[in-house]
Order: C-alpha cells, then structure tokens, then sequence
C-alpha cells in the first residue's frame, strides 16, 4: 500500500505577522514533528527555503489560482482557511479548514456578501472533510450556509505562545503601569474605542502591537494626538516572541475589543499568563 501524497496549502506563511502567517508557523512546526507523516508544503517561493531541512515542498505559482490543473496531484488536498484562491485536483479529497465568516460580515454591500457566500458554499461542497476553530464559527456556517454530506469537525486552536525566563525589554518599555493589546490594526478590531476610554484612566499607558499597514491605523494616530494621548497611547507595530512575551508579563490587564472573531487567539494566550481580560460581547468573543 503506498503512502498517501498530501498536500497543504500554506501561502499565509509569507505573512508572518498576520493571524493565518502565525497559525501556519504553528501548524507547519506541529507538522515536522509527526513521524507518521511526510505532508508536502504548498509555499509561496519566497518561503521555500524556510524549511532546509525538509524535502517536501513544492513551489506555489499564482497562476495556479486560475488554473487548477497546475495545482500539484494530490491524494489529499488540505486547505488551511476559507479564503484560500487553490482548488484541489479532481481526484483528491479535500479538506477545508473554515476559521470564520468574516469575509462576508466586513462587506456593506449585499450583492458582494451574497458572492462571498456563493463562492464558499462552492468550496463547501467540494470539500470531503471540514473543520472549524470553534463551535461559534461551525454554527455561523450552519447559519449560512448548506452542509450535506461533509464530516466536520470542531478543532480548538492550541496556545503555541513562547515562554521566556528573562525576557529582554523591548525598545519602547513603557514607564508606568500599561494595558496591553495585539492583533492587525484594521476596523474589525475595534481598537479605535480604546482611545476614549483611556482619557478616563489616567493612570494607565496603552500599547497596541499589530501591523498598522491599513488607513484605520493611520486614522487612529491623528485621533490620539487629537486627543493628546500620544505619550499615553503607543503603536508599536510588529513585534516578535520575545517582545509579546514582555508586553503580556509586564501588563496589567489585557484589552481586546475587537468585533469580529472566529476564534480569539490572543485573549487565549494573555488568559494562559492569568492576566484580567476585557474584551468584547461580539462574535466567538
């Protein structure tokens, strides 16, 4: 019996940074560990030499998002978020990896909410196995959308957060006791309301780590100096393990209003360090 080919599409990994560039870090390192299995990674070609010592690896092409026939020949097909552009071949199964609906809640437009849903109602059906991050994301999906035939299961995401005896400080160390918060700095995070709540605690800093590539994160930054809060409220942009690490320890309280989650990762791994929560009523929240 010859071993089965199994192909995962990791084309998040090139944003390191993001929520999916950090689960599939975490999801690849969980990987090489299997003695079982010897999965082939889907990579973008900027990230094929991320595993040196892995051999199976095979180089993603974009062209391959409008033509499947040169998406590699697979036993097993494993698409590790909803969004992903690449369809499996004909002939694999298929598993789909569904973290949320929030493609279709950030859409204003009906027309484009109701594309959004076509498009993966197509994948859904497609799909042999589906997975979800949380019970909260497997009902959203039964709200919306059909299943049929389609084994699903529900798989909690781990906490893979880097522990450090003595963490070094990072560069911006805040002076006085600070609230602390993470994620992409983009409109579903909410991040914006945190702003006005911080004039009612004078006492407290705030950092917020995250990419700040969208406008909203701009925008956020002329709302703090308009409130001249710029020595109290910090955008610190990415941060690495290390630097995470430190932020959590040295915290008072972690804050994470965001509007749309399917999962929450970050309000798990400050919950791991028992640090106070306060987060939004939305969502998997």
């Amino acid at each position: 019996m010859h071993s089965k080919k199994i192909v995962i599409d990791f084309e998040k990994i090139k944003d390191p940074f993001s929520g999916l560039g950090q689960w599939c870090h975490h999801f690849s390192q969980e990987l090489l560990k299997q003695n079982e299995l010897s999965p082939f990674f889907y990579l973008p070609e900027s990230c094929l030499n991320m595993f040196p010592q892995y051999p199976n690896v095979i180089r993603l092409r974009k062209i391959a998002r409008k033509i499947p026939f040169l998406v590699p020949k697979s036993d097993v097909f494993h698409a590790i978020h909803q969004d992903s552009p690449f369809w499996p071949r004909k002939m694999s199964r298929y598993v789909l990896t569904i973290h949320d609906l929030n493609g279709m809640h950030e859409k204003s437009d009906k027309k484009e909410r109701d594309h959004y849903l076509k498009q993966l109602q197509r994948k859904i059906d497609r799909a042999d196995v589906i997975t979800y991050i949380s019970e909260f994301t497997k009902d959203q999906v039964h709200e919306y959308l059909k299943i049929k035939r389609q084994q699903e299961q529900v798989i909690y995401n781990g906490i893979s957060l880097t522990r450090f005896e003595a963490p070094k400080a990072p560069n911006l160390k805040p002076q006085r006791p600070f609230l602390f918060t993470i994620g992409t700095v983009v409109p579903k995070k909410n991040f914006h309301t945190l702003i006005k709540m911080m004039k009612h605690l004078p006492e407290f800093d705030l950092i917020i780590a995250g990419t700040t590539f969208h406008n909203y994160a701009q925008t956020m930054k002329y709302q703090i100096q308009q409130e001249r809060l710029d020595d109290r409220i910090r955008l610190v942009g990415t941060i690495n393990d290390e630097e995470k690490f430190w932020y959590l320890s040295h915290s008072k309280a972690f804050v994470f209003p965001s509007l749309l989650e399917g999962f929450g990762l970050p309000v798990a791994e400050a919950m791991s360090l028992g640090l106070p929560l306060f987060v939004s009523n939305s969502t998997s929240l």
